[in-house]
């Protein structure tokens, strides 16, 4: 095989850059970094003025569920599986506790 060819096929090929994927990676994991620093400070500011910190809970614990979830699926280790059904569990209980408060 030519080398054109080879570099036409790889341009063709479906594959992901691996450049690429590193930068999404990185940046999810700022976001995520970003997310929880803010929902940490809004849960603190929150309890301290004494409103209520069920809702800032529960989206906390349901995005933190919902990525272990996915994690399960992908190792399929029990660690990830109770972590994912403990999150969801806990972001259900907030969020009906924040419903409940604020009805």
């Amino acid at each position: 095989m030519e080398r054109n060819e080879i570099l036409n096929r790889n341009k063709e090929s479906k594959s992901k850059d691996e450049g690429l994927e590193y930068i999404e990676d990185k940046s999810r994991r700022y976001g995520e970094m970003g997310f929880t620093v803010i929902c940490m400070l809004l849960i603190i500011y929150n309890f301290a003025k004494g409103l209520p910190i069920y809702d800032l809970m529960a989206v906390f614990w349901g995005y933190l569920g919902m990525s272990y979830v996915y994690k399960y699926r992908a190792f399929k280790t029990k660690a990830y599986l109770v972590t994912a059904i403990c999150g969801i569990i806990a972001a259900v209980v907030f969020l009906l506790d924040y419903v409940l408060q604020t009805w």
